[in-house]
Order: C-alpha cells, then sequence, then structure tokens
C-alpha cells in the first residue's frame, strides 16, 4: 500500500523536529560530553549510505526502468523520499560537526579521536556522496554505456557496503551505552546526550520503518505471489535495508533512553541539566 505525500510531509517534519532537542542541547551546553563520536559517526554513515542510494535510484539511475526503490519516472513520493534521506543526513552531519568541534570532558583520553572520525567519514564520503554526485554533474544518463558505470556501484553497495553499514548502525548504540554506562549516575549524568531527544526519535523512527514499508517501490505485482528466500534477500538488499535500519535505530534510542534513565535514577527529572534552559541564554 503506498503512502500518501501529506503522510510523507508529516514524517519529514516529525524527523527533522526529532533532532532539534540534541541540536538545542548541544548549542545550549557547548559541550558534547557523554555523546560517544562513534556513535554520532555510525548513525551518520547510516544515513549516507541511505541518501547516497536514493540520490542514485532519483537521479544517476532514473531512466533505467527497474521499479525498484523508486517508480520510472520517479514520481513526487520518491522526490520527498529523497528530501526525507537528505535532512536526516544534513542533521546528522550538523550533530557530528557539533561533537567534532565542542570540547568534551573524555577528551584527553583520546587524543586522535577528531581525527580518526574525520578520516573515516572523508574515506566513506569517496565511495558513496562524491561519486554519484561526480556523475550526475559530468555524465549523460542518456548515454549508452552509462549503465556500464552504474551497475558496478550499485552491486557494490547493496551486497557489500550497505550490510556492514547496517552492522555499524547497531554497533552504533554499543558504543554509545558504553559511554551512558562510563558516566557517573545521577542527574546530569547524561551530559550533552538529550533524553528527550531520545524519547522523541525512538518513536519518529519507529513510525517511519513502518511506514517505509509502503513507500519505496518494489515489483511485487510482477512476481504474482511468487515470493520465496531469494526475492526476500533481493527485497532486503534493494530496499528493505531502510525499514530494517529506520527499526534498528528506534530501537537502539529507546534501550539508550532506557540506561540513561537508569543512570539518572533518584534525580527530579528525567531531563539532561540545561533542557530546560532557554534556546538563547548567557
Amino acid at each position: 500500500m503506498s503512502v500518501p505525500s501529506w503522510l510523507r510531509i508529516l514524517l519529514l517534519v516529525l524527523s527533522f523536529a526529532s533532532f532539534l532537542p540534541q541540536l538545542r542541547l548541544l548549542w545550549v551546553q557547548r559541550d558534547s560530553s557523554g555523546i560517544s563520536l562513534y556513535y554520532v559517526l555510525f548513525n551518520l554513515l547510516v544515513a549516507t549510505e541511505q541518501f547516497t542510494l536514493s540520490f542514485f535510484f532519483v537521479v544517476n539511475h532514473r531512466f533505467e526502468d527497474t521499479q525498484v526503490f523508486v517508480h520510472t519516472p520517479p514520481d513526487v513520493g520518491d522526490i520527498l523520499n529523497l528530501t526525507q534521506f537528505a535532512v536526516v543526513w544534513a542533521l546528522w552531519l550538523m550533530i557530528f560537526a557539533a561533537c567534532l568541534t565542542l570540547p568534551s570532558d573524555r577528551d584527553s583520553d583520546r587524543p586522535n579521536l577528531r581525527a580518526t572520525v574525520s578520516a573515516i567519514l572523508a574515506s566513506f564520503l569517496f565511495i558513496s556522496v562524491i561519486p554519484v554526485v561526480f556523475d550526475a554533474v559530468v555524465n549523460d544518463p542518456h548515454d549508452t554505456y552509462h549503465k556500464w558505470l552504474l551497475d558496478p556501484f550499485l552491486n557494490a553497495h547493496t551486497t557489500l557496503v550497505n550490510p556492514v553499514v547496517t552492522v555499524l548502525g547497531i554497533y552504533a548504540f554499543i558504543v554509545q551505552a558504553c559511554e551512558i554506562l562510563a558516566r557517573p549516575s545521577g542527574p546530569g549524568g547524561s551530559g550533552a546526550l538529550s533524553l528527550v531527544g531520545l524519547a522523541v526519535q525512538a518513536i519518529v523512527f519507529a513510525l517511519l520503518a513502518l511506514a517505509w514499508l509502503g513507500r519505496l517501490a518494489f515489483p511485487w505485482e510482477e512476481l504474482a505471489g511468487r515470493v520465496n528466500l531469494l526475492v526476500l534477500i533481493t527485497w532486503v538488499q534493494m530496499v528493505g535495508f531502510v525499514p530494517l535500519d529506520s527499526a534498528v535505530f528506534a530501537v537502539g534510542q529507546a534501550i539508550l533512553l532506557w540506561l540513561a534513565l537508569r543512570r539518572a535514577w533518584g534525580g527530579s527529572s528525567g531531563m539532561t541539566a540545561g533542557e530546560t534552559d532557554p534556546l538563547l541564554t548567557g
């Protein structure tokens, strides 16, 4: 069942809003203590991969009649999907940039961490966003030989890069859970990690995980009910990774919220210090 455009727009707005508590807290506290840079990096890699493949199908691959991920030609819903991926990617980039530049109370323990995560992100961009943007600018999508460039890129990402990124998305919550457990217990122990943001994103991305099942194209009609293990594997590789990643993120954020609240048990509020302060104080 296709998801209507108004619902896609609503989910886009909710996704944008779900990042605001974390961005606001970083702005207020001017500190990134309590947030693992690897947690941010791995989630950014997931968002980068999703944006890359959406851009690939909507822009680079738009004249290939596959009816996978997007329609042929891409319709309004496909453009809204690309916008959704782009917004989430941009917001993760903002959080990454903030955590990269703001001080942390564990900087002395990890002096080379910022350089390491920056190098990882830069390397990943050279195999994801940069190639598809370069191809869109330089190459003619009507060229007969253009498909020869597209297929190896798509195969590499769907069979190798994307599964690795999904695993990193799961590992992101392990490293952040370790960060939470390593911090002092009690109110304010979560540092710059927004508990409000965790709660809102757990809900919003759970809704997104369900919605993605009806937002991305796949030729189910042509299969006429002939669904087997190979078809399901193909669906996961080409389309299903999106709802899977969203579900992982929703569950992960909920678990992190539970851990952070347990550490803060005994305080008068589950909010991190600074979340109830005015945005432009001081």
